[in-house]
């Protein structure tokens, strides 16, 4: 099989987010046959999409570096935030019931991924057990992720809309091992807002606020 020359062509043994990935825990020999069904594909550029809705579903994703957005619109054309996409998430779930993409899925910024052909690992996941239960974690992560969401949207206060999810992507990124204190997020206030079912100028309201009360700091995007 070719592979895409990238900036990320190092094989799953060797990748730093191996922690995080679905390969985490499986055997130095089974983690080399999983590498051995990985497509690394050219970057994305900011804007570009990973897939569409209505796309058929071919393969799942590693978020590898950067950001990816996920969404929808709604009937009358607006659009709904299902979730951000982190170094060593999986995306493309979404599609596993009818072999079609629900979603968009966009880069936020420069984005890697490391592309799972689904026909492969299905048979790759029949030989390894292990990995058959990490791709059922990763399915159960997708569910409570969009559970934590859900309960995210049914806080009243806006303030604890808000600090709910520095929160969240400051336990995100001290489980990937990358500094929590100060990180970079490349997520607009619109995208957040949306996300959090409020208006960009009530996030930026509210992190003044907490701004002014030394509660966390966000410039320019850290």
């Amino acid at each position: 099989m070719s592979e895409v020359k990238t900036g990320f062509s190092a094989c799953c043994q060797n990748c730093g987010l191996q922690k995080v990935c679905f390969s985490n825990g499986l055997m130095k020999e089974d983690i080399g046959r999983l590498d051995s069904i990985v497509e690394r594909q050219a970057p994305l550029k900011k804007n570009q999409h990973l897939f569409m809705a209505g796309d058929k579903f071919t393969a799942l994703y590693v978020v590898r570096a950067g950001v990816i957005k996920l969404y929808s619109f709604s009937g009358l054309g607006d659009e709904i935030i299902q979730g951000f996409y982190l170094p060593g998430d999986m995306v493309g779930i979404d599609a596993l019931q009818f072999d079609v993409h629900a979603f968009n899925a966009i880069a936020i910024d420069t984005v890697s991924v490391c592309s799972f052909p689904y026909s492969q690992l299905c048979n790759l996941a029949m030989q390894i057990p292990n990995l058959n239960h990490k791709l059922f974690s990763a399915m159960s992560k997708e569910v409570n992720e969009s559970r934590l969401h859900s309960e995210l949207l049914s806080k009243r206060h806006a303030d604890l809309r808000v600090a709910k999810f520095i929160w969240h992507m400051v336990e995100r990124h001290a489980g990937r091992g990358y500094a929590s204190d100060v990180f970079r997020l490349g997520i607009l206030h619109r995208d957040v807002a949306l996300y959090l079912g409020l208006t960009p100028e009530t996030v930026s309201r509210i992190l003044a606020k907490f701004h002014a009360d030394n509660v966390v700091t966000w410039k320019k995007r850290n």
